[in-house]
């Protein structure tokens, strides 16, 4: 079975709890980004995403209008967020982060 791990960011660039996600981020073989709330504001520091592949990164679309900030190719914008986040969540075997 290949683990899926999630990681759930909610905090903006240069906080302790973002950079302890990338640093855990490095070490996953299987990582996909869901970004909610100030975390979208880690799309405005493109370097630090540029690890991941674009399908690997979900921003939520009501919280990237609500703060002016462009995906502009960087990220998937689905309508339908927290579905696929639940989704995932519910997968057999997926490890869980939040951040």
């Amino acid at each position: 079975m290949n683990t899926k791990e999630i990681f759930l960011l909610t905090k903006p660039p240069h906080s302790d709890r973002t950079r302890a996600c990338f640093h855990l981020m490095e070490h996953s073989k299987n990582a996909v980004l869901y970004l909610a709330g100030d975390g979208i504001y880690n799309l405005l520091d493109a370097a630090s995403l540029k690890a991941l592949p674009k399908q690997s990164i979900l921003v939520c679309k009501e919280d990237l209008e609500a703060r002016g900030v462009q995906a502009e190719g960087m990220a998937s914008v689905p309508e339908n967020f927290y579905e696929l986040l639940v989704e995932d969540m519910m997968l057999e075997g997926s490890r869980i982060y939040t951040f």
